[in-house]
């Protein structure tokens, strides 16, 4: 496969000093009872919650039930409202005059509500420009402007390479933070990673300039605190999206017309040209701050047939089943004496691995020399109902629920893999006026660490063992608002786009 490489907006990514410490392994004694089977399709729909989810364009504001499986509830409503198609005269708004019947039809014709949110590369630009209005894409780079303007389409840029190309570093995983992170599929084809913002956040940040380093220390030094706004009842809060898009290269495969397709450029920095590609969507994390959860609500979702249950390998290496991202044929090779390697302890890594969830041996490049090839990737912790979280159940009922209302629904192949909420949450920026440090309260982070950790094996295939509140309490303002602080890390309400902010250019 060529290297054509991946870019694409922001990602969360995570401050993995704060997380190293919290990282566990898979293990035997989680509760668990079997999931119910698919029910038929004349079958009333059950669901483990009063908040039941429904095939509408609503995208809840807040859930009236703190429970497991009440956010649970309300991030399957989330995940179907922001999916719903986009009213085409308003960014980020809905098409009410879409029927329950069309809601995930196969195709790249129907753009979702949230894929026109704000990209964080047209909030935080170079020299801290204002941002780009609401709904227009960020800039391209000068050999793919013109396509982007005429196709109204994404850029794509590559993940992970050496430190000689200067790429954002948001478009890779989080981890491992100074190795490479890229991910490829069974066929060597790479995943691209964007971070998009919902309209409260959008505006906050714009209208307190927050954009702008500069502006991020002198808000602190004002004694302002650096807080999202809450969603309710129906009005959005402070609302991201991270999104994983796999590079398609047989888009005529019928197995393409059980995901959720889209159409962007594709940028290779080794030849500095521009192609349209079809991506699908395999993994996406939706975070949403809301009145009764300041602390967040962080739910991540997948496609069904990314990856099996890392206990359903084989003794040979082999799995059952057809799975993206993991393939039977595994040979172990050589790293390409032209590729940079990956360093473990400080030693040079020397051949790739057949094993599962392990990181890439080397870096990609812009030369064409050192191309992706195939990572096996296994789910350390299998998405099953406990005593109190019922999320397999669940995800039963919302796949029928979506297949009653449309047989050919994409949405109907996607997994809720589990929602991280706070049974006792604490508000670190109440009361007003005093900025808090990070890292920030995880008060009653539910589940905990201890139970189940939080990851998706699309966005946190090498650091499974995580959970994203307990890293993002330590997002703090960007590195050039810190200098002028003292170098202290003044708190960004859980989110790390912050970070991005640049300061304005200097006067010559």
């Amino acid at each position: 496969m060529n290297p054509t490489l991946l870019a694409l907006v922001p990602a969360l990514f995570v401050l993995l000093t704060g997380c190293q410490e919290s990282v566990i392994k898979p293990s035997p004694t989680t509760v668990a009872a079997p999931a119910s089977a698919m029910a038929s399709s004349n079958a009333p729909v059950k669901f483990p919650c009063l908040n039941a989810p429904a095939v509408n364009y609503n995208t809840p504001g807040d859930t009236p039930i703190t429970s497991q499986d009440g956010v649970n509830c309300f991030a399957w409503q989330t995940f179907i409202g922001l999916n719903w198609q986009v009213d085409p005269s308003q960014p980020g708004e809905p098409d009410k005059n879409i029927s329950a019947a069309s809601f995930g039809e196969p195709g790249i014709a129907q753009t979702s509500v949230w894929e026109t949110y704000a990209n964080t590369k047209s909030i935080f630009r170079a020299n801290a420009q204002p941002p780009l209005p609401w709904g227009q894409q960020p800039d391209a780079p000068s050999s793919c402007q013109k396509m982007a303007q005429q196709l109204g389409l994404r850029v794509m840029q590559a993940s992970r390479m050496p430190g000689s190309f200067n790429m954002s570093k948001e478009a890779s995983q989080a981890f491992p933070g100074n190795n490479p992170n890229w991910l490829a599929d069974s066929n060597g084809n790479l995943v691209y990673y964007e971070i998009l913002v919902g309209k409260s956040e959008y505006d906050y940040i714009n209208a307190n300039g927050l954009y702008n380093a500069d502006v991020q220390a002198a808000h602190i030094k004002q004694h302002k605190n650096i807080v999202m706004p809450v969603g309710y009842d129906d009005v959005q809060g402070g609302l991201e999206i991270k999104a994983a898009w796999l590079s398609v290269s047989d888009p005529e495969n019928p197995k393409w017309k059980k995901y959720k397709t889209s159409t962007a450029i594709i940028y290779d920095p080794a030849s500095l040209t521009c192609n349209t590609s079809t991506i699908a969507l395999v993994g996406m994390h939706i975070i949403h701050k809301t009145a009764s959860q300041p602390q967040w609500i962080w739910a991540t979702f997948e496609h069904k047939d990314n990856a099996p249950d890392t206990a359903m390998i084989k003794t040979d290496g082999t799995v059952d089943g057809d799975y993206t991202f993991y393939n039977n044929s595994c040979s172990v090779q050589a790293v390409p004496a032209a590729c940079k390697p990956k360093t473990t302890n400080g030693v040079a890594v020397t051949q790739t691995s057949c094993a599962a969830n392990v990181s890439p041996a080397y870096y990609l490049d812009t030369s064409g020399n050192c191309s992706a090839y195939p990572i096996r990737v296994s789910r350390d912790f299998p998405i099953k109902d406990t005593t109190d979280n019922h999320v397999a159940s669940l995800n039963s009922a919302v796949q029928q629920m979506i297949t009653n209302a449309n047989a050919d629904s994409v949405f109907a192949n996607y997994l809720l893999v589990n929602v991280l909420w706070s049974s006792a949450a604490v508000n670190d920026n109440s009361p007003p006026g005093n900025p808090p440090l990070a890292p920030l309260s995880i008060s009653g982070e539910t589940p905990s660490l201890n139970t189940v950790p939080v990851a998706n094996t699309m966005l946190e295939t090498y650091a499974q063992g995580f959970n994203c509140l307990s890293c993002h309490a330590y997002a703090s303002v960007a590195r050039d608002a810190k200098s002028q602080l003292g170098g202290k890390p003044y708190a960004t309400d859980y989110s790390f786009i912050f970070g991005f902010a640049n300061k304005p250019a200097t006067a010559k």
